[in-house]
């Protein structure tokens, strides 16, 4: 039903009070005191449906605020189930990475074992024969020196024999010439003196023979004392670094003792690691439950949520039934004068239109493009320096209509408020709490409210919301919409936002 009509539809005789005129009918009368009456009641149902869609716009936004935190706690006990799945996951590693670690350690312990116990056999082994080697150099070297000695002793020997011989061939050259003085008396000497000189030539050749030889071995003793020295020297030095090995394999015992150790520290650790994981599992399990108990209920609140929301939908459609009804409000003279200056706004951008200040290309774009830096985020479009120009006279008088009115302000279907009240368009500051209350031009309210006003295409909208000024603070208020509709074509609305109560 259209608003001016519904209200020019009940004149004075519809406005509650008697007729004086006596003459009148009975019947008249009777009829116009059922009418008053019909009105009256139709004012209390008004008055408290109002009242009902107030309380339950409260109710539903508690609700809600209920669902949105429901919501976030179930996602955070999702979010603690993982976590706990994941400790326990990394507990299992743990232990099983524990276990793992100790057979090792163990393996290498007996090998540590094993092998130290092989090594210092062989090296056991390796240092007796050294020792036998230096003691069989040592012997050697003994032998050599007698054999040294004896060389000595022969090679003397030798020297006296062919000095013996030398006087003995010496001796038998002077028989000779002896005999050949004493002539044919002499001859049997001369034999004896010839053969004593074959025999001193002999053993001068013999000698002369043992004495190289003996010269020879004694440069081979020599070469083997030299020798025999070296490889005592060798053998010597061995049976230090046997030494020195030997400390070194004492080491061993010592990684075995540690690894033992590593092994009991390990133990130690494996077993609170598995206590911890047995316990987490508890706790896993138990969180889960919790999961899905919070999950199940932050679902059952949201369709709660929902079915309240349709209960004010419910509430917003009484309140407008009673309003088209003709019934006086004390909302009608609110409404009429916003269905009359929504009228006004789309009479002026269809003028502005057809001369030529501004296109319907410019007036319907919805290319939103976000301010840097802004937060909350405003946006620009091409017909915001229009609103900007033609809004300002007509939002700011409807703060003077009725002093329950907070603010006025024209948005498109898409929730876009291109130009606020001069007291809601203060400049952007560092705080985006404040600029939250103070800076609401420019920006999209695509809420449920404010989606609803800009694409309601009936004379009127009116719903009871909570609005949120930032910072957690919300104040329960009434939104009353006219829409604007721009040759033909709906733009938006015309959205007024006023207090419950005067």
């Amino acid at each position: 039903m259209n608003m001016h009509a519904a209200i020019e539809d009940y004149p004075e005789e519809h406005s509650g009070t008697l007729p004086t005129d006596s003459t009148r009918p009975e019947p008249a009368m009777a009829r116009q005191k059922d009418h008053a009456s019909l009105e009256q009641a139709m004012n209390v149902i008004g008055s408290q449906v109002g009242q009902l869609s107030v309380n339950i716009a409260d109710t539903s936004g508690m609700v809600s605020d209920v669902s949105v935190s429901l919501s976030r706690q179930a996602d955070e006990f999702h979010s603690l189930a993982e976590d706990m799945s994941m400790i326990v996951r990394s507990n299992e590693t743990v232990a099983n990475a524990s276990r793992t670690a100790i057979v090792s350690a163990r393996e290498t312990q007996n090998g540590l074992d094993s092998t130290t116990n092989s090594v210092n056999t062989i090296l056991g082994n390796a240092v007796s024969d050294i020792q036998s080697m230096a003691t069989s150099a040592s012997e050697f070297t003994d032998v050599l020196n007698s054999v040294s000695e004896e060389i000595k002793q022969v090679h003397a020997f030798s020297e006296a024999i062919q000095s013996i011989a030398t006087q003995t061939q010496m001796l038998a050259v002077n028989a000779g010439i002896m005999a050949a003085h004493a002539g044919e008396a002499g001859r049997g000497f001369a034999v004896v003196a010839e053969a004593v000189k074959q025999l001193a030539d002999k053993t001068g050749n013999v000698s002369r023979d043992m004495v190289e030889r003996l010269q020879t071995l004694h440069g081979i003793v020599d070469k083997l004392q030299k020798k025999n020295t070296d490889n005592a020297a060798v053998a010597t030095a061995a049976q230090q670094r046997s030494t020195e090995i030997d400390a070194e394999l004492k080491k061993f015992s010592g990684f075995s003792e540690g690894v033992a150790s590593m092994i009991g520290e390990i133990e130690r650790i494996s077993d609170p690691v598995e206590e911890t994981t047995r316990a987490c599992t508890t706790v896993l399990a138990k969180v889960s439950e919790l999961d899905r108990q919070v999950h199940d209920s932050a679902s059952m609140l949201t369709s709660a949520s929902d079915k309240i929301d349709q209960l004010v939908s419910f509430s917003e459609d009484v309140i407008g039934h009673v309003a088209e009804s003709g019934v006086e409000t004390e909302d009608t003279p609110l409404i009429r004068h916003c269905i009359a200056t929504a009228g006004e706004i789309a009479a002026l951008f269809e003028q502005q239109i057809g001369a030529g200040k501004m296109s319907m290309s410019d007036l319907f774009d919805e290319d939103y493009q976000p301010i840097p830096g802004t937060d909350p985020v405003q946006h620009m479009t091409r017909f915001v320096q229009h609103t900007d120009r033609l809004l300002p006279s007509f939002q700011e008088a409807m703060l003077d209509f009725d002093p329950r009115v907070t603010f006025c302000a024209a948005i498109d279907r898409n929730g876009f408020l291109p130009t606020h009240n001069h007291i809601y368009s203060q400049p952007q500051s560092s705080d985006p709490v404040w600029n939250a209350g103070n800076c609401r031009n420019r920006r999209i309210f695509n809420d449920r409210t404010g989606l609803a006003a800009g694409r309601n295409t009936r004379p009127f909208l009116l719903q009871t919301y909570r609005r949120d000024m930032g910072g957690g603070n919300f104040t329960l208020m009434k939104d009353l919409s006219a829409p604007i509709t721009i040759n033909g074509k709906h733009w938006g609305g015309l959205r007024i936002g006023f207090k419950i109560n005067a």
